[in-house]
């Protein structure tokens, strides 16, 4: 009987050769899979007597966005707003916080990419994924309570924090695959100080 010696060296090197170019091809395409969300700075507003915090949100890349909507994703802006009483020598104190879920969607049937919007009742549809992101997003309103919360020369702190997951994932977990890594922007921050 005759006993061949096959030396699994070239095979590894090949197998190890293969990984490390696919990880660097991965890395490479980092940067162009990533994606972000952008917050245009927040403002208050007295409507109707509630205090109303106005932003907008936009999406820096709305062509990858659209391309993940069309491959099936649903996708869910979350925001958080918070208004603080701001204090030099102790933690602020909190007045009022609100958040709300905006979801984002492609019917396959029509075409059209599908927002819910919180206050609602029906969704905004269209197969422009730019103008539907500005009409939807692009001048959001939270009611955060009555104005007369406030009081004159006291400063407050109002942050906000907006941030982009699957529909159906849990809260605070990130869309992996859409937003690349937890540093490729998958969410944003924005604290407004002011003295009322």
């Amino acid at each position: 009987m005759i006993h061949t010696h096959v030396d699994p060296a070239p095979a590894r090197f090949r197998l190890t050769l293969a990984l490390t170019l696919a990880l660097g091809a991965l890395l490479v395409a980092a940067p162009a899979l990533a994606q972000s969300i952008s917050l245009r700075a927040p403002s208050l507003a007295n409507v109707s007597g509630v205090l109303t915090a106005r932003f907008g949100v936009g999406v820096v890349e709305p062509v990858v966005l659209k391309g993940e909507l069309e491959d099936g994703a649903q996708l869910a802006l979350r925001c958080s707003v918070s208004l603080r009483a701001a204090r030099d020598y102790w933690f602020d104190g909190h007045l009022a916080s609100a958040s709300f879920v905006s979801t984002l969607s492609r019917d396959a049937l029509s075409g059209e990419f599908v927002m819910t919007l919180p206050g609602r009742t029906t969704p905004l549809r269209g197969k422009d994924i730019q103008a539907l992101l500005v009409e939807g997003w692009g001048a959001l309103e939270v009611g955060l309570g009555p104005w007369d919360m406030l009081e004159r020369g006291r400063k407050y702190r109002l942050s906000l924090d907006a941030f982009m997951t699957d529909a159906d994932a849990p809260e605070g977990l990130s869309r992996f695959i859409y937003f690349w890594s937890w540093d490729a922007g998958a969410g944003t921050s924005f604290q407004l100080d002011f003295t009322y």
